[in-house]
C-alpha cells in the first residue's frame, strides 16, 4: 500500500525579527499538524538563532522541522536595521534569490512571503497614492490630512495611517519600488496568510478577496500557539474588547483555529496537485 504524501512547506521570511517570529509560530504549528517543514532564515539571523535558542529541543519536539540559512549579501559586521534597512532589501533581492532557488531545488519544493491585512492592501495601491499625489510627501504635509484613493478605506485614513515606507522623499526610491514590485507579484501565490483575525479587519480581508483565490486569517498566532501548546492565551493589549475578540479567535472553534485546520487540508490538497505557493 502506497505511503501518504506528507506536504513539505517551506518558510522564507523578511530577515528581521518582526517577520521571523510569527513565521516560526507557524511553521512549528504545521510541523505540530506532521507536515515536514524547512525554515529558512539569512546567515545572520541564523547565527542569532543558535545563540539564543534551544534548536536541539526544537528538532526533538518537531523531528520533521529543519532550519536552513542562506546569505543575504551584506558583510557581517552591517547593522541591518534602522536607515540601514534599504540596504539589506536591495541585497536580498539579488545574492538571497539566487541562493534560495539553488536551496529550493535540493529541497524539491518552492514558496512565498507577508503582512497585517490593511497594510497589504495599502501597497497594493502604492501606485495610485504616487500618481495621486498623496506619496511622496511633499513639504509640511498635514499628517491628518484624509486619504481618499484606497478603496475601502475612504474617508478613514490619513496620511499618518500610511505605512513608514509612505515617508520616502523619492516615487523612485529604490526601497519604494521594491515594495512595488514584490506586492504586485504576491496574486501569483495559491493564497495569503494574514497574522490577524476575521473581525479586527473583516473590511479589509473582504477587499483582499478580489486579489486572492484563498485568504486564512490565523491571527493573533501567538496565542493560536498558545492554544496547540494547552497553555494560556497571553495578551499584553489595555483594551478589554481587542483582548476578548483575540481569545475567541485562536480558541477551538474560533475564526483563526478553524483557519489554521483549514490552511492545512488546503496544503495537503494543493500538495496532492503538485503546486503549493503561499504569501504571508
Amino acid at each position: 500500500m502506497d505511503q501518504p504524501v506528507v506536504p513539505h512547506v517551506v518558510f522564507l521570511p523578511f530577515p528581521a525579527l518582526g517577520h521571523v517570529k510569527p513565521m516560526l509560530m507557524l511553521a512549528e504549528l504545521l510541523s505540530h499538524a506532521g507536515f515536514e517543514a524547512t525554515f529558512i532564515n539569512s546567515n545572520h539571523i541564523h547565527d542569532r538563532f543558535e545563540h539564543s535558542t534551544n534548536i536541539v529541543t526544537m528538532y526533538c519536539r518537531f523531528p520533521r522541522f529543519q532550519f536552513r540559512s542562506i546569505p543575504d549579501g551584506l558583510p557581517s559586521d552591517h547593522p541591518r536595521s534602522g536607515s540601514a534597512i534599504r540596504e539589506l532589501l536591495i541585497s536580498s533581492r539579488g545574492e538571497s534569490r539566487t541562493e534560495f532557488r539553488d536551496l529550493l531545488v535540493h529541497l524539491g519544493q518552492k514558496n512565498g512571503r507577508t503582512q497585517s491585512a490593511c497594510s497589504t492592501w495599502t501597497y497594493f495601491h502604492l501606485t495610485k497614492l504616487i500618481e495621486e499625489g498623496e506619496v511622496p510627501f511633499q513639504g509640511d504635509v498635514d499628517m491628518d490630512k484624509t486619504i481618499t484613493c484606497i478603496p475601502g478605506l475612504e474617508g478613514t485614513f490619513r496620511c499618518r495611517d500610511l505605512p513608514s515606507i509612505c515617508r520616502l522623499k523619492e516615487a523612485n526610491d529604490p526601497l519604494l519600488q521594491f515594495f512595488i514590485k514584490e506586492t504586485a507579484a504576491m496574486p501569483r501565490a495559491s493564497g495569503l496568510i494574514l497574522n490577524t483575525f476575521d473581525r479586527l479587519e473583516s473590511s479589509m480581508v473582504s477587499e483582499l478577496g478580489s486579489l486572492f483565490s484563498k485568504i486564512y486569517t490565523l491571527g493573533p498566532l501567538q496565542g493560536l500557539f498558545d492554544t496547540f501548546a494547552n497553555s494560556p492565551c497571553a495578551t499584553t493589549s489595555s483594551d478589554v474588547e481587542f483582548a476578548r475578540m483575540a481569545r475567541d479567535s485562536v480558541k477551538e472553534g474560533g475564526s483563526s483555529y478553524s483557519n489554521l485546520q483549514k490552511l492545512i487540508e488546503d496544503i495537503k490538497s494543493m500538495s496532492l496537485a503538485g503546486k503549493v505557493s503561499l504569501s504571508m
